[in-house]
């Protein structure tokens, strides 16, 4: 992770990845995904199965290669899932299409619950008619069924790839090639799935950081099952033939809470700007915190005395924090106020949209400024309740001394 974020920012990035999960209330969150996925996976087996069984005349490899991911997701309930996939697959049902749609709409459920669980995460809940949602549900559907079908069969030539290097490299192994080649697909599918249900454009390399956590966390995972169904053995005293459930839903819920942590990861990368600006808000006697050389080298600047931020009447909407020195409020001609280090101000012009209602100028030898745009600063107040609330009383505070 270090490797495509600023190491200076990473304790931030954590601590804000911890803050978000409370915020976005992620053990819900991660309840209902979990539980859509319990009633979605059979209609997306089923799908995947018909559409390979309609356009490649062979499902069977398709069949394994499903049956690894049931495997993964649903250990102790694979077996009897896929069991089931089998009977309806081998039977010839008519209406078709009917049976189609059917599935298509069992499967909606979950794509709705993750496209809203994302744009919680990213803040950017948009509000459409039901239409309109089903239609974008239905083409999360087509897309997951897609990305499933291509993970199936690309495997299967993976492992003859395998197979191939094995010769040539006898020290590793054809199972260590496999299971390295299967982990790296994985987490290139898991990109595209992110594309796909993120509702922002994110940069590929925090898609990358927030794919490969998830897929190690899978991995880890799937090496602890056994220590983990040790653990859960004594659950059979107590919920008898419905051990097995109990036990699938709790490994659901690990696994899903895995994509969720993945997406809080991709989404904290790409706030890295309002983390570090957050801190401006949040810590005392700025000049002296750690953060301050990276936050200068992106927002700030070092100017020297009688140096003008901005006139009255300007249309400028920016917001200056002031490091160290003295900067000078003037309006009508006359000085009203003086701010010191560690305050900041033109937050009146930046809520209102309204042109500025006083100039401000450099009244010390020399001052170290941090530059906020605008878009920035919405952005962070949408996103942190706290410091929106602290804007606010700092604004009435000054209001009411004028």
């Amino acid at each position: 992770m270090a490797l495509f974020v600023n190491s200076k920012t990473l304790y931030y990035i954590y601590k804000d990845i911890l803050n978000n999960c409370r915020q976005h209330q992620f053990m819900g969150m991660n309840a209902s995904i979990a539980f859509f996925t319990l009633f979605a996976i059979l209609p997306l087996i089923l799908l995947i199965i018909f559409i390979v069984g309609q356009w490649l005349n062979e499902s069977s490899l398709a069949f394994d290669r499903l049956q690894n991911i049931t495997q993964l997701l649903l250990p102790e309930m694979s077996e009897r899932i896929m069991g089931e996939v089998k009977k309806i697959s081998n039977q010839h049902i008519g209406w078709e299409i009917f049976w189609v749609i059917l599935l298509f709409a069992g499967s909606t459920p979950l794509t709705s619950t993750l496209r809203a669980s994302f744009g919680k995460i990213f803040g950017d809940i948009k509000q459409r008619f039901f239409l309109i949602n089903k239609f974008f549900d239905l083409l999360a559907v087509i897309s997951i069924l897609i990305l499933f079908t291509l993970y199936s069969f690309i495997n299967v030539y993976l492992d003859d790839v395998s197979s191939f290097l094995a010769d040539y490299l006898p020290l590793v192994g054809k199972q260590t090639l496999a299971s390295f080649a299967s982990f790296i697909l994985l987490v290139g599918v898991m990109i595209f799935f992110f594309k796909i249900f993120i509702p922002l454009k994110i940069k590929t390399k925090y898609l990358f950081i927030g794919s490969l956590f998830t897929c190690i966390s899978w991995f880890l995972l799937s090496e602890l099952f056994e220590f983990f169904t040790s653990l859960s053995a004594g659950y059979g005293l107590f919920f008898g033939g419905m051990r097995n459930i109990f036990i699938s839903l709790i490994w659901l819920f690990l696994n899903t809470g895995a994509l969720l942590l993945g997406v809080e990861v991709i989404a904290a990368c790409n706030n890295q700007d309002l983390i570090m600006i957050k801190q401006l808000f949040k810590n005392k006697n700025m000049h002296r915190h750690p953060i301050l050389p990276k936050l200068m080298q992106l927002f700030g600047q070092r100017v020297k005395k009688e140096h003008i931020l901005f006139k009255e009447g300007d249309h400028d909407q920016r917001l200056f924090y002031i490091v160290e020195g003295e900067v000078g409020i003037v309006k009508s001609g006359k000085r009203v106020d003086l701010v010191r280090a560690g305050g900041y101000l033109g937050e009146l012009s930046l809520l209102n949209k309204v042109p500025r209602v006083a100039s401000a100028y450099i009244a010390s030898d020399w001052a170290r400024i941090i530059t906020i745009d605008a878009k920035r600063m919405h952005r962070l107040l949408k996103e942190d309740h706290a410091i929106a609330m602290q804007f606010l009383n700092d604004m009435a505070r000054k209001l009411q001394a004028t």
